[in-house]
């Protein structure tokens, strides 16, 4: 069994990369791949360490890209990287990132005292690197005097605030992130560049209209080599539909559980839905040669 969608504390997961490595060893995992939002700083950390001693598997080198499609914010895996490579990109800075993400925090904050919202006036992005989105949303969960201000959807899910809100330029809490984001085009060539695999991440985890349409129009643009076919987000008869349009397109396919740890505790290392282990497969007709 594989997973190669995994965050760790280097982006907003939960677990060092050391813990990653212990949980798949003991679920008995071949491959992995730890997929830090715009960061590869776990894997800064696994060339301090002897993996060996911990993972007896192998970890594909990769990175979940945030990019930009048809004004939406969407994310692009890219996997069997060259990890020198994509530093010297300088897209993946830890220093940017804090910058960057107090500023939305900092925005968000203003926002919530216009609109007479109850929130922690103590709120910064620091340590592990979780999204002023995320960091956001969770306060104002504390305080239920909040909720009637917001859907169903929107309370209960950080991503639908992230996609629906933060995203959103008819919502006061838009920030316009996705003007400093890359295109699939640009995600994809650079991908490429360090040697890498790049796919489509977690299709039905995007606010669109039409699903099959958007795909269409990103697979259009003939940058991407695959689709996570398997995903948390995903049920039996989408990951279906998109094992067989990887196989009508001539597509690789790829899963992952997209594990956070304690930010998504419903989500297992090494499952897609609860109980569904992601087969290794899917990974064998585009297995990598770069490998740790």
């Amino acid at each position: 069994m594989i997973d190669l969608h995994i965050h760790t504390t280097s982006s907003d997961g939960s677990d060092e990369p050391e813990d990653i490595l212990i949980k798949a060893q003991q679920l008995g995992l071949k491959y992995i791949s730890i997929t830090d939002h715009d960061s590869i700083g776990a894997y800064k950390k696994l060339r301090e360490m002897k993996v060996n001693n911990y993972f007896e598997g192998k970890i594909i080198p990769g990175c979940e890209f945030s990019v930009v499609h048809k004004g939406k914010p969407i994310e692009i895996l890219g996997y069997g990287i060259d990890l020198d490579t994509i530093s010297s990109a300088g897209i993946v800075s830890d220093e940017k990132f804090l910058e960057r993400e107090n500023a939305y925090l900092k925005k968000m904050m203003e926002v919530c005292r216009d609109l007479n919202l109850k929130y922690s006036d103590n709120l910064s992005v620091k340590g592990g690197k979780y999204f002023a989105t995320q960091i956001m949303h969770s306060d104002l969960r504390k305080y239920p005097e909040n909720e009637k201000y917001f859907t169903k959807e929107i309370w209960e899910s950080v991503n639908a605030f992230y996609r629906t809100c933060v995203t959103n330029g008819n919502s006061p809490f838009f920030l316009d992130p996705m003007k400093n984001y890359p295109t699939i085009q640009e995600a994809a060539a650079l991908i490429k560049k360090a040697g890498g695999r790049a796919f489509l991440a977690h299709l039905y985890g995007y606010f669109v209209d039409d699903h099959e349409e958007f795909l269409n129009s990103m697979m259009s643009l003939n940058a991407l080599d695959g689709i996570e076919c398997y995903h948390s987000l995903h049920t039996t008869d989408t990951t279906k539909y998109l094992l067989n349009y990887c196989n009508e397109n001539k597509l690789y396919a790829s899963g992952g559980s997209d594990y956070h740890g304690k930010i998504k505790p419903n989500v297992k290392i090494g499952e897609s839905i609860i109980d569904a282990k992601i087969p290794y497969e899917i990974l064998e007709p585009w297995l990598p040669n770069n490998m740790i």
